[in-house]
C-alpha cells in the first residue's frame, strides 16, 4: 500500500465515491458532489497550508482518500478524514489507511495530536479508530440527523503521537 498527495487525475474517482451512499452516509458534506466543484476545490487547496489531502494506492488501484483539515502549526493539531472505495469496504483497508494517514500526519506534517469527529452510529469506523489508538474525548449531543430522522450524537476522538498503535492494525 502506498500513500501520496492527491493529484488532478484522482478527482473523477473521488467524486464517484463521494456520491456513493456507503461514503456520504457517514460523512458531512452535501450531495451530489460535482466534478466542477471538486476541480475548483482542488485548485483552491493546492497550496493551502491548513490541509493535506492524500490518496492510497494498492496494486496500482486507488483504494481510499483521506487527509487533514484545520491544520494548526502552532498547536500541532489537525482533523483527520478518510473514506475507502465503497466497493472495497469491509476488507481491512480502513484500518491500514487510517494508520498510514496518522503516520503521515505525525511524521510528514509534524503533528502532535490528531482529532476527528464521527457519528455514534458509525460503529465500523469507531472500531478502526480505536484499533489505531484513538481515544473518545467527547460527545456532541444530538448534532446530526440519521436516515430515520432521529437526532444522534457526534463523537470527538483524539490521538497523540505516542498512542498510535500498529499491533492492532495488522
Amino acid at each position: 500500500m502506498q500513500i501520496r498527495e492527491i493529484i488532478f487525475d484522482d478527482l473523477e474517482e473521488r467524486v464517484k465515491w463521494m456520491n456513493h451512499p456507503k461514503v456520504y452516509s457517514s460523512m458531512h458534506f452535501s450531495v451530489p458532489v460535482t466534478i466542477e466543484n471538486t476541480i475548483n476545490w482542488y485548485k483552491q487547496n493546492i497550496n493551502n497550508e491548513k490541509r493535506s489531502d492524500v490518496a492510497f494506492i494498492n496494486n496500482n488501484k486507488l483504494i481510499a482518500f483521506g487527509g487533514f483539515t484545520s491544520i494548526e502549526k502552532a498547536t500541532g493539531m489537525a482533523e483527520l478524514y478518510v473514506f475507502v472505495d465503497p466497493y472495497s469496504q469491509n476488507k481491512g483497508f480502513g484500518s491500514i489507511v487510517t494508520y498510514m494517514l496518522c503516520e503521515w500526519g505525525f511524521n510528514k506534517l509534524n503533528l502532535r495530536k490528531i482529532c476527528l469527529y464521527t457519528n455514534e452510529e458509525n460503529i465500523a469506523a469507531i472500531k478502526v479508530y480505536q484499533k489505531c489508538g484513538f481515544v473518545l474525548e467527547g460527545r456532541h449531543r444530538r448534532e446530526y440527523i440519521n436516515k430515520k430522522g432521529e437526532f444522534k450524537d457526534r463523537l470527538y476522538m483524539g490521538l497523540m503521537k505516542n498512542e498510535l498503535n500498529y499491533q492492532n492494525v495488522q
